[in-house]
């Protein structure tokens, strides 16, 4: 098993908010929140089960908000973004358990705390990090074993 972090940046392309204020409420409820995620650069060394961390970049308060796994293969398909180098990046399904209110992340400070050597405002999707560190990071927030 593996764990990656995904990137939301509400500057970008897409505004999370109107989604998450839907996708809360069933979270809550344990419902599981299925999504297609970019992999950035990444075309290999993702797989079902392994772990997901989302983290909120750009815009403050920055810092974690949702935790799942890794729900498919990376495939390609058309870049998110259409000012992009490449016409293509890689996505993935991710399958989020446990989602925090994107004003109330679990914030960066603390993130830096816990681990210090992963940078966890990466440039694109698809950064792998300890597995031990999403874990516990998912025991502080709540969200089991996922």
């Amino acid at each position: 098993m593996r764990a990656f972090l995904f990137l939301v940046n509400p500057g970008l392309h897409y505004n999370p908010y109107p989604d998450w204020e839907r996708w809360l409420p069933r979270a809550e409820a344990g419902k599981t929140i299925r999504v297609e995620w970019n992999t950035g650069t990444r075309r290999r060394g993702m797989t079902p089960g392994d772990l997901a961390v989302m983290v909120k970049v750009g815009w403050h308060p920055k810092g974690t908000i949702a935790l799942g796994r890794i729900a498919s293969d990376i495939w390609v398909g058309p870049h998110w973004n259409p000012e992009a180098k490449r016409p293509e990046t890689g996505f993935v399904d991710l399958d989020l358990t446990t989602l925090l209110p994107l004003d109330d992340p679990f914030p960066l400070a603390n993130l830096k705390l816990l681990d210090p050597s992963v940078r966890w405002t990466p440039r694109m999707c698809g950064t792998e990090i300890p597995v031990t560190t999403a874990q516990n990071l998912a025991e502080i927030v709540g969200a089991g074993d996922d």
